[in-house]
């Protein structure tokens, strides 16, 4: 009856401008965006952005503001360390980093927006981040060109960031300075020149300095992120070939990257906590005006007809009220929980089939649509081929990282595919016999029925159920076994059921020094 609504806002300042970028979405899909952008020459907003941004954030009952520090002075700090910093707000980065920044700096990208609020607070190298977690980087110097910065990145050969640094950059008002120039046209020619000579001597220094203090990793290859094109493909070329390598120029859209930052809550990587959202208390008078004249006019009616056919009426034959019945009740159909169960099974199945004996699984989650693990590999320090093209006959695009640092005996790594293929040459179960429907459980008795199913100290907790012509009763189940096969002959005892009771996804199992603890969804599904 209700939709949800909800707006994000990315609020970005660069040198002398502030952009809008705006999203508004409904039950989680996009309907509107919006952009617009306005100059920034104070230490505060103007008013006209004031009012910008607290006109689009009231139209919705939820709306989210993000932005990028503007004074990014961040540092990455081992997690071991980061607890000791009294003076920094620290923000998580990754498994092996966290992000610091002064609490004055961070002060003053709050007290910019203390007008219009503020919900996350980002810095540069966490956009470099989520391009890491997309791209298999190593062995790599990687730099994003942004606000007249140079936010510099090294990894090794494992994917493992190794150094970070912030430099400046050559900007085009200090070119106008120096009046080496004759016009406009010139000062940008002579600008482009400054950049590339610079940029150059940065990365050289940068490698230098990089050598100086680690021996034991050699970069092969730059990449340089950007979003504003300020360098030709044949200034690329060039670079290459003076630094011996190869050199990557690849733009980012900046706007779309804060956005994926802000939706995916369990990150928790913002130097600040979201504002809490407050109800706006919705006016029903006239809904309730409107339903009240409604349940009138129908009572008026239905007295009047039953005024006129009282003396007509008959008590209508019990073949015929349960003739009514079963074509009410054949409009909802009970979904086939075994054929539901199989399906999931038969998923699960074909990817542990796939994986070889020297792959030792510890983490392991999956959705209709996607998979991540994370294994232990004893051998080979990348995936191995046959596995790789097994997962490519299983899901459109699989990526992997390493997650240990270099010289373990071990390596650890983190596997995500996406875009499920549906299996070939399958055939599926199906219920062969009669749903138990004389009666509708309550809840309570549902909650029972299921202990009895599931293994000693199984974790059942309910999540919501689903009122219509079918109730459906939505659990999440948290067992804990030996082997997988436990958790194949659980779903075969639950497809002996007569009750529609399915598995569902996301499913998660993990290794821990107890056992295996698997958590699924259960849905339990009854005709009203």
């Amino acid at each position: 009856m209700f939709t949800k609504e909800s707006l994000y806002i990315n609020a970005l300042k660069y040198d002398t401008q502030l952009k809008l970028d705006s999203k508004k979405l409904n039950n989680e899909e996009i309907i509107s965006m919006d952009n617009s952008v306005f100059l920034a020459e104070n230490d505060v907003l103007s008013s006209e952005v004031v009012e910008k941004i607290n006109t689009l954030q009231n139209s919705v009952e939820t709306a989210f503001i993000s932005t990028l520090l503007i004074s990014d002075t961040t540092k990455l700090v081992p997690k071991a360390l980061s607890s000791k910093l009294t003076d920094c707000e620290i923000a998580r980065f990754n498994h092996e980093f966290d992000i610091a920044v002064l609490k004055n700096t961070l002060f003053e990208t709050k007290n910019y927006f203390a007008k219009t609020g503020i919900d996350y607070v980002y810095s540069a190298f966490h956009v470099m981040n989520t391009h890491i977690e997309k791209t298999v980087c190593k062995n790599e110097l990687l730099l994003f060109l942004f606000n007249e910065k140079a936010f510099i990145l090294v990894l090794n050969h494992t994917g493992i960031i190794v150094y970070d640094e912030i430099v400046d950059l050559p900007t085009f008002e200090s070119v106008k300075k120096t009046h080496f120039y004759e016009d406009d046209v010139d000062a940008q020619r002579l600008f482009d020149e400054m950049y590339y000579l610079e940029l150059n001597e940065i990365i050289q220094k940068t490698l230098n300095d990089f050598y100086a203090k680690k021996s034991n990793v050699f970069v092969e290859k730059i990449t340089m992120l950007y979003i504003l094109k300020q360098m030709t493909d044949e200034d690329i070329q060039l670079l290459s070939k003076e630094l011996m390598m190869e050199v990557n120029y690849h733009p980012i859209n900046l706007d779309e990257e804060i956005f994926e930052l802000s939706r995916d809550k369990h990150l928790q990587r913002s130097f600040v906590e979201p504002r809490k959202k407050k109800k706006k208390k919705r006016d029903f008078k006239a809904l309730y005006a409107t339903i009240f004249a409604i349940i009138f006019a129908v009572a008026v009616y239905k007295f009047f007809e039953f005024m006129s056919s009282e003396e007509i009426y008959e008590e209508p034959k019990v073949e015929a009220v349960s003739s009514a019945v079963k074509q009410a009740t054949s409009e909802f159909i009970i979904p086939d929980h075994v054929h539901v169960n199989d399906k999931i099974e038969q998923r699960i199945k074909s990817l542990f089939s796939i994986i070889p004996n020297d792959v030792i699984l510890k983490e392991f989650k999956i959705d209709s649509v996607n998979l991540e693990m994370r294994a232990i590999l004893l051998n080979d320090p990348s995936i191995t081929k046959s596995f790789k093209e097994a997962l490519d006959i299983l899901y459109k695009s699989t990526q992997s990282q390493v997650l240990t640092p270099e010289k373990k005996t071990e390596t650890e790594v983190s596997v995500i595919s996406k875009t499920a293929i549906p299996l070939s040459n399958v055939t599926y179960k199906k219920f062969e016999k009669e749903y138990i429907t004389d009666e509708l459980m309550n809840i309570e008795r549902v909650t029972e029925q299921l202990k009895i199913l599931m293994p000693e100290n199984t974790i059942i907790k309910f999540v919501s159920s689903v009122e219509g012509g079918l109730t459906v009763f939505k659990f999440t189940i948290n067992i804990l076994v030996k082997e997988p096969k436990e958790f194949f002959n659980l779903v075969h005892s639950l497809n002996s059921e007569l009750y529609s009771i399915n598995i569902n996804y996301p499913i998660h199992m993990i290794k821990t020094p107890a056992g295996i603890e698997v958590e699924f969804n259960l849905d339990f599904n009854q005709l009203k």
